[in-house]
């Protein structure tokens, strides 16, 4: 890419972070909204049986607003913290965004694997697996009658927690979990996942079987949570997954 280029690509990165910041703050920000609503309501129900403590319940209700106050603060304080945690792998969801979109924009207007690598400075695999998925021969997709499986009978468990939660990897050797959050633009899905460094640490597994182990969380999430339909990019710090009707 070109400086001029590069300049655009990474403040386009910056403008998908901060969308997924105030996704993140609006979320923590209705949740304590709730909380402090059920709470006031519950003063108010009070106030009406017990008319003769109005004063003193006043006096509360003064103090519980400033609670809220407090709380609303925190949870702005919360959502920074929780992001500056997971910044690196939201800006690697965000990159990754982009830089599919531009590989599929160049792939369909005719340009080759290796000269796209090269512009974007991404790895050929990176532009082939894209590539893969455009003529439908990636390993995911459903017309291909394998797809990766292990030994040792794993499986997948789901926690749900509204725009994020947490998925289990277990089978008979080992459990480790990773998080996972909702995206933006095309993309559905973000889940973290251990990088090479970190494999072994986290795992308890060889760092040999890092790709295939990953390739197959990531087709079993495809199965579960997008009926078989779906797509999806391993990097180094996350796995992005898209619907099938996305580009």
């Amino acid at each position: 890419m070109t400086k001029e280029e590069k300049a655009q690509f990474d403040a386009a990165v910056k403008t998908e972070v901060e969308k997924i910041i105030v996704a993140h703050q609006q979320q923590f920000a209705q949740t304590l909204q709730t909380v402090m609503k059920d709470a006031l309501d519950n003063v108010d129900k009070t106030n009406e049986t017990l008319i003769a403590a109005r004063n003193a319940l006043a006096k509360e209700l003064d103090a519980a607003k400033e609670e809220r106050a407090k709380a609303e603060k925190e949870g702005e304080k919360m959502a920074q913290t929780y992001f500056e945690d997971k910044q690196k792998q939201f800006i690697e969801a965000a990159r990754t965004e982009l830089l599919r979109n531009l590989t599929l924009m160049h792939l369909e207007a005719g340009k080759t694997v290796r000269d796209i690598a090269i512009w974007l400075d991404v790895p050929k695999d990176f532009v082939e697996n894209i590539n893969q998925l455009i003529i439908h021969k990636a390993k995911y997709a459903t017309n291909m009658p394998q797809r990766v499986y292990l030994a040792g009978n794993p499986k997948l468990r789901y926690v749900d927690m509204g725009r994020g939660g947490t998925i289990y990897f277990e089978n008979q050797e080992i459990t480790f979990d990773m998080w996972w959050e909702m995206a933006g633009g095309d993309a559905l899905v973000i889940l973290d996942i251990p990088t090479e460094e970190q494999w072994e640490t986290r795992t308890k597994l060889p760092l040999e079987r890092r790709t295939q182990t990953l390739t197959f969380i990531a087709e079993q999430i495809v199965d579960d949570q997008i009926s078989g339909n779906g797509s999806f990019v391993i990097g180094q710090n996350v796995i992005t997954f898209y619907a099938a009707n996305k580009r």
